[in-house]
């Protein structure tokens, strides 16, 4: 049975602080992992293509991989999106509806680099090139700290106000940080959206909830081997020992009962 592995970016651009690195990935090495997809077999789908086999309908592809980005940066469209187009991958966009056109202050407040976020019309180009837009809040607060109604506020208007500038349903979510509960996350699904992407690690297969989709955060130091490794074991712990751990995790648990 398929497996649909969805990886999570943040920024694809030169560094500009060795804090910025661990969310940016620079054009040379996101062009070489979308190169890796394509060589390797991947069927890249989007994320209305997997809530679809999620539940039932179509059948998902032979080794599924999905294309996310966190928070609307305006270098995605500069250097992600022509390097997707050039391979013809879909993806998807998870935006702030009240950042629109403004910069990433959550971060810049603690120390990171300010950058641009793009606007309604770079959003609009992003469309465009093969991405949906999706929602991550009106503001990128941390929603399990939040009291249920402005938790809801941040999920459910930020929908609505993505829409009304995109002129086009807004059908995705992602939790900012990764954090939910069960509180945010039936939110989540009361405000229309068909899934909500979490931070957690691993697959995501057919009949799992829609609203607790797993992803793999792919690091801006990450070398081409640890991308592999990933999406061969959709897990974020990338390293020279893992698959040895997780034989030998693989033997216990066939033996060891």
């Amino acid at each position: 049975m398929s497996r649909a592995v969805i990886l999570m970016y943040h920024l694809v651009d030169t560094p500009r602080s060795t804090m910025e690195r661990r969310f940016c990935t620079t054009p040379a090495d996101f062009a070489r992992q979308m190169d890796y997809l394509a060589e390797s077999g991947h069927a890249v789908i989007s994320l209305d293509a997997l809530c679809d086999s999620m539940a039932g309908g179509t059948p998902m592809p032979e080794k599924p991989a999905l294309v996310t980005f966190d928070d609307g940066f305006a270098c995605v469209l500069e250097h992600a999106a022509p390097i997707l187009q050039r391979h013809g991958f879909p993806a998807t966009m998870f935006a702030l509806s009240d950042r629109l056109g403004g910069v990433n202050d959550w971060m810049s407040c603690r120390g990171f680099p300010e950058r641009p976020l793009l606007s309604v019309a770079g959003l609009r180009a992003l469309q465009d090139a093969g991405f949906t837009i999706g929602s991550h809040t009106r503001t990128h607060p941390r929603l399990t700290d939040l009291a249920a109604a402005d938790a809801e506020d941040e999920i459910a208007a930020s929908r609505i106000r993505l829409q009304d500038a995109m002129g086009c349903a807004v059908d995705h979510f992602a939790y900012p940080f990764g954090a939910f509960d069960t509180t945010v996350r039936d939110i989540a699904a009361r405000a229309g959206y068909r899934s909500a992407c979490s931070t957690r690690s691993g697959f995501n297969r057919v009949g799992e909830d829609p609203f607790l989709l797993r992803r793999i955060d792919v690091h801006g130091s990450d070398r081409l081997w640890q991308f592999k490794q990933k999406l061969t074991f959709g897990t974020n712990d990338a390293s020279l020992t893992y698959p040895l751990r997780y034989a030998a995790r693989r033997v216990i648990d066939r033996f060891g009962r």
